[in-house]
């Protein structure tokens, strides 16, 4: 995952053991601010207020890096979503947010593959405002 700056931690804990491709993941502390991307759904699991997830704030604990320019299905498929999307938002992980990093695993039907990070601790993610410029965003998978 190039486009995560930081220096690797004790593995913690996840809300979801399933969500890593394999159970695969690392925890990270981040040097620099990280731009991810985090879409809200409308229905079924991922509509679920969950405890564990709200200390992450109103963004959630969940959010896709790398190449997130794809369309609405392939997006879907490739971060196993639970259901179509219904918001998007482009969030900023900040410097010194402790992250489990990694790729999400096949669920609800979906191949999963796609770079994931779940915030653990520390700054709450916040959302960046955009300026409709979709086109100028880049990423690397």
């Amino acid at each position: 995952m190039n486009e995560i700056s930081g220096t690797q931690q004790p593995r913690q804990p996840t809300s979801n053991t399933n969500a890593w491709l394999g159970g695969s993941y690392k925890t990270v502390k981040l040097i620099q601010d990280v731009e991810a991307v985090r879409v809200h759904v409308g229905a079924g699991v991922g509509a679920t207020r969950q405890p564990l997830m709200s200390s992450a704030g109103s963004l959630g604990r969940w959010f896709a890096v790398g190449d997130v320019i794809l369309t609405k299905s392939a997006y879907t498929d490739s971060r196993a979503l639970p259901s179509g999307f219904t918001k998007v938002d482009w969030c900023r992980l900040k410097a010194g947010t402790i992250v489990n990093v990694g790729r999400c695993s096949p669920l609800f039907g979906h191949m999963g593959g796609g770079e994931q990070v779940e915030w653990v601790s520390g700054p709450r993610p916040e959302q960046v405002t955009t300026d409709a410029q979709w086109s100028d965003r880049e990423g690397n998978a």
